[in-house]
């Protein structure tokens, strides 16, 4: 198997479209009681009990601003075996965001924790057990 995710591993061919869209950042829609939906700018939630939901109970709403979406494109870009696309980092989020991941990088890049090939940076599979901590250090707080 295929050690392609953090927590997913996959014959070769056959990894999951379902998850690998959310490590993606790509929009889905949720429906029913206690569903999640995240259309590019705002994550939404339905109410979770059936009850609740069938009443008719608002969801509720979180907009990510700009830090946010940094965070989680380096959060779940780096859980996945491709890693951090260093020319998208820049295109949408700023060569001083790509300046800034590069220098904080540095100290994992000479521990063997993190790789640079080419325009990517990723996490090795066999350093995938101390990912969180890796990843922690380049957010932007």
């Amino acid at each position: 198997f295929e050690h392609y995710e953090v927590s997913n591993y996959a014959r070769e061919g056959y990894r999951a479209q379902h998850n690998s869209s959310y490590w993606r950042g790509a929009k889905y829609l949720g429906i029913g009681p206690g569903a999640h939906s995240f259309d590019g700018e705002s994550r939404h939630w339905s109410a979770q009990s059936v009850a609740e939901y069938v009443a008719g109970r608002e969801y509720e709403s979180e907009r990510l601003d700009e830090r946010d979406h940094l965070n989680e494109y380096v959060m779940t870009a780096l859980r996945c075996v491709e890693g951090i696309d260093l020319d998208y980092l820049e295109h949408r989020f700023g060569a001083g965001q790509r300046e800034r991941v590069e220098r904080l990088a540095k100290g994992w890049l000479c521990s063997g924790d993190l790789r640079r090939e080419g325009g990517w940076l990723r996490i090795p599979v066999e350093r995938f057990m101390i990912s969180d901590a890796v990843i922690e250090s380049l957010f932007e707080a």
